[in-house]
């Protein structure tokens, strides 16, 4: 084991001393440097929080990439297979979906500039890109996070995704920035 690996796991149980499961009127809490977060958002399922509007856009033929055991009604899911997956998705030609649908995936890859573009080549002109991500302001789910350690290898910022997506064939068409009762944030875009 590298020094950088030892200071990572320093650097979680250290944060694990801050973290403290709390009930309040019957309701689990942790509370993790002076911010309380429900149970529910350490239990998965983070699409079903934002599925209803996703469905308003995501209609036809298309993808959830990232959809472990919660696919996107009417998705084909995406997982982290060795033959298909949020950087192999050679099992669709180009221009091909209507849509791209991913909740809390993006987070979770090295590169995910690379992932986006993939995902953009895929879709058909005028086809959706739904992206469902944790909000910043959710302390447990940054890197090196008690809940998530290594996992999560970036902080995705609105503006920065945004950006991206304008800069790269996304018109947005519909955004929430703040955070939602997920701790999460979405964004919709339509390729021009």
């Amino acid at each position: 084991m590298n020094i950088v690996d030892l200071y990572e796991r320093a650097i979680i149980r250290l944060k694990k001393i801050f973290l403290k499961k709390v009930i309040i009127n019957g309701n689990v809490y942790w509370n993790y440097f002076g911010r309380y977060y429900p149970d529910y958002l350490n239990k998965g399922n983070a699409k079903s929080f934002i599925e209803d509007r996703a469905l308003k856009y995501c209609e036809g033929y298309g993808i959830d990439v990232g959809a472990g055991n919660w696919a996107l009604k009417g998705a084909i899911p995406i997982d982290n297979d060795k033959d298909l997956n949020a950087f192999n998705l050679n099992a669709f030609k180009d221009e091909s979906l209507d849509y791209v649908f991913s909740s809390h995936c993006l987070e979770h890859l090295d590169d995910w500039q690379k992932a986006l573009l993939l995902w953009i080549k895929k879709i058909k002109k005028h086809g959706i890109l739904f992206l469902y991500l944790p909000h910043p302001s959710m302390l447990l789910w940054r890197p090196l996070s008690p809940w998530v350690g290594k996992n999560h290898k970036h902080i995705l910022y609105p503006s920065k995704i945004l950006g991206f997506l304008s800069d790269n064939q996304m018109e947005i068409i519909e955004y929430a920035s703040d955070a939602d009762l997920y701790w999460s944030y979405y964004i919709a875009g339509r390729k021009k």
